[in-house]
């Protein structure tokens, strides 16, 4: 009996006693968020295993950015699971963030490189087309460079902008879990973010996927349409 009652006061005066932003690990995920965000921010890989850095990341974030946004979607819909599977899921979203910051880096590294040999080949052929009419000597493909390009650094600042969400959901579900009172208790507050949370998730996904098919469009039909050894395609 006596266990009981102190067991249920401690339970009472835990949250004044250990504070909950000093103490719960869900807060270390927003530390760790900015932290790799800012550290991944300025590199640009060039090379890895001697291939082109970005032909062997841009793997990476095509498969974890959708599954990244159902998990996402899953944690919005199911408040329950935030505390239960929240943690992991930040910890995936970190990893997916750092993964999605490091191709798109690397893809500008790439790109510039690609136009600078493209401006050495053809002299200034490498510049986008202007006021119509099909480019030659390489136009085409720095169009869609940049467009690549464009959808890429998008994409860079979309993840970390779910990720943050996405903690910042786990945050106020373990805050609620552990006390009532407070700004950040009120259920309205989780539902904003947790809808928010659900249109950085869709807007994530769809451009991943349009981010990933402009770049197999490139690889396929870049430059003048022709492929390695110059002969041109079928039907061209």
């Amino acid at each position: 009996m006596t266990e009981t009652a102190l067991s249920e006061s401690d339970a009472t005066a835990g949250p004044p006693a250990r504070p909950f932003f000093r103490s719960d690990p869900s807060v270390l995920l927003l530390v760790a968020t900015i932290v790799v965000a800012v550290a991944a921010a300025p590199i640009e890989l060039s090379t890895a295993f001697g291939l082109p850095a970005h032909a062997l990341l841009l793997h990476i974030p095509v498969v974890l950015v959708p599954i990244l946004a159902g998990v996402v979607i899953a944690l919005a819909v199911r408040p329950v699971w935030r505390v239960r599977y929240g943690l992991a899921a930040g910890v995936f979203a970190i990893v997916t963030m750092a993964a999605t910051i490091l191709t798109a880096g690397a893809g500008e590294k790439l790109r510039d490189e690609r136009m600078a040999r493209m401006k050495q080949l053809g002299g200034g052929a490498a510049r986008a087309p202007q006021g119509g009419g099909a480019p030659q000597g390489g136009g085409g493909e720095a169009s869609l460079l940049e467009r690549h390009a464009d959808l890429g650094g998008e994409l860079r600042m979309l993840v970390p902008l779910l990720t943050l969400v996405l903690v910042a959901l786990v945050i106020l579900a373990r805050y609620r879990a552990v006390t009532s009172e407070g700004l950040l208790a009120r259920p309205a507050i989780g539902t904003v973010v947790a809808a928010v949370a659900v249109v950085l998730a869709i807007v994530s996904a769809i451009w991943v996927v349009r981010t990933g098919h402009l770049g197999a469009e490139m690889t396929w039909h870049g430059g003048d349409a022709r492929p390695a050894g110059g002969a041109p395609r079928p039907g061209s």
